[in-house]
């Protein structure tokens, strides 16, 4: 009797002191107010040891409390720790991060950012994951579904989701409603790669109009290679006479110059038409 209430003295004390702990963890995470990743410069961060002692040492019901705290610093390290002890409903901190997208400032190396809080939470654990995990984990198939359904998902996670497996059919109307309703770019590539025979026409138009919107300056060259080369793969006059004219216009393709003068060059294209 007397060895079961020490024992219950001690486990109190015990949590008594980690809760002060916790509780000064989570202070110094609103008092920095920033995310630091494992090493700032040269040296492992101090808040990210705070993090790790946090993880290691709070039991989930605490740590999913804590996705709903009001700072997104406290919110997004909670999710981190739920995510590395493989907390098996990351799907439901991912759509209530989702419900509300918040975005803080992340540190690591020497470089700083903005993030949200969904995007920092999923690559938390898909960083986790080879590439065959990736198509067969069950817990990022369920992230995977909630991305391409919701209406709130930033274009990186979208680009995640399509890139880690071939989809089921029943995927397929939501995919092509992003395609080519929404113009979504990732899910636009995601058919023409896997699925161009049966869709053919619409993939066209789709990149023809993608071309024609997009400034390639504020998206970048590789992504304006690839809308080239897929629409040069449809051996169309017209579509050919579209990417020419893109080409004259806007000039960010210079910047990778010799690539893309071999691409056009193999569908009978030559820098001198571009003038």
């Amino acid at each position: 009797m007397k060895h079961t209430s020490l024992t219950i003295i001690i486990l109190f004390l015990f949590n008594l002191a980690w809760s002060q702990d916790s509780d000064k963890i989570i202070k110094s995470f609103i008092q920095i107010g920033e995310v630091h990743y494992e090493y700032i410069g040269y040296n492992k961060s101090e808040l990210y040891r705070a993090f790790e002692k946090l993880r290691d040492n709070t039991d989930l019901e605490y740590l999913v409390e804590l996705t709903t705290h009001e700072n997104p610093i406290v919110k997004c390290y909670a999710s981190w720790a739920l995510a590395d002890r493989d907390y098996p409903q990351l799907d439901e901190v991912l759509n209530s991060f989702l419900a509300k997208d918040e975005t803080f400032t992340i540190h690591t190396m020497d470089i700083k950012d903005s993030e949200k809080l969904s995007v920092s939470f999923y690559h938390r654990y898909w960083n986790r994951l080879t590439q065959q995990e990736k198509e067969k984990d069950e817990k990022i198939q369920r992230l995977d579904s909630i991305i391409l359904y919701s209406p709130n998902t930033d274009w990186l996670l979208t680009l995640r989701a399509l890139e880690n497996r071939i989809y089921p059919q029943k995927y397929h109307p939501r995919i092509e409603e992003l395609a080519f309703n929404e113009r979504n770019k990732s899910a636009i590539f995601y058919l023409s790669n896997w699925y161009k025979a049966e869709y053919h026409q619409d993939l066209k138009t789709a990149l023809i109009e993608y071309l024609k919107d997009t400034e390639f300056e504020n998206v970048g060259v590789r992504e304006y290679y690839q809308v080239i080369f897929e629409l040069l793969n449809f051996r169309d006059e017209k579509t050919k006479a579209v990417v020419v004219n893109k080409l004259r216009t806007d000039l960010h393709w210079k910047n990778d110059r010799q690539r893309f003068i071999s691409l056009l060059q193999d569908h009978s294209i030559y820098e001198s038409d571009l003038q």
